[in-house]
């Protein structure tokens, strides 16, 4: 007689240096696969971990959702002390849940907060370049904060998009931005029911360039028009993004 099926909601931390990335890669270390590897040797299941997005190479997360379907009985305090102690120490299992066969980490989310981090630096550190895009010059915060305003509502990002044509709609809803410099450290958050491909990358480009005289605020609204994604240039480096919190 198999046990009943339970569905598991993880939250999950980690330091997106350590891996290409969240999704599952032959041969390379990927959160997704660690996960999944240390779930078989805990229960001996083949079980995928299906998280609330995939985070690219470089991109930390602070609290991934994380559900797995398994017919376990262990309790979920022993589960997250074996996963922790088998995982690589660049990611951890900060808590777990049960959840209902309904909830999906992705489908079921109503909107998302990641945060982008510039640090004012003399010299760029290679002890700093894996947590922060190193800035040498002060930026104006006031400008800074004006074009994070510009992001608020419902807009076509396709020119904050990787490759928006695999979507069916570029639209997307902001719910609140904000910027803060806290000694050396500039902080970029963005709250939105739903986001593309580098999206928060390229408005960290764009809220950097406004705020260095490089573009003027009013180009924003120009890019919902024109989607020329060329303006922009290279997104943010991976390193300023954080994935805060998914909200449910």
């Amino acid at each position: 007689m198999t046990n009943p099926t339970r569905y598991l909601k993880l939250f999950v931390t980690y330091d997106g240096s350590a891996f290409f990335g969240w999704q599952y890669q032959p041969n390379k270390p990927t959160v997704q696969g660690e996960l999944e590897r240390v779930i078989k040797l805990i229960t001996g299941e083949k079980i995928r971990a299906v998280g609330a997005g995939r985070t690219d190479t470089g991109v930390h997360a602070v609290e991934q959702v994380v559900l797995l379907r398994t017919e376990c009985p262990i309790p979920l305090e022993k589960l997250i002390i074996g996963m922790n102690g088998a995982l690589p120490g660049a990611v951890r299992v900060s808590r777990a849940e049960e959840a209902d066969e309904s909830f999906h980490p992705c489908f079921s989310a109503r909107g998302k907060h990641y945060r982008y981090m510039f640090r004012l630096v003399k010299t760029s550190s290679p002890f700093l370049e894996r947590f922060f895009w190193q800035i040498e010059r002060q930026p104006d915060i006031e400008k800074m904060q004006a074009a994070a305003g510009e992001f608020i509502g419902e807009h076509d990002f396709a020119a904050f998009a990787k490759s928006p044509q695999q979507y069916e709609s570029t639209v997307r809803r902001i719910l609140e931005t904000s910027v803060s410099l806290d000694h050396e450290v500039i902080t970029f958050d963005v709250i939105g029911t739903g986001f593309m491909h580098n999206m928060v990358r390229n408005m960290a480009r764009a809220v950097y360039l406004v705020g260095n005289d490089e573009m003027q605020v009013e180009e924003i609204r120009e890019l919902y028009r024109n989607q020329n994604r060329r303006r922009l240039g290279a997104p943010a480096p991976p390193g300023g993004l954080y994935l805060m919190k998914v909200m449910y």
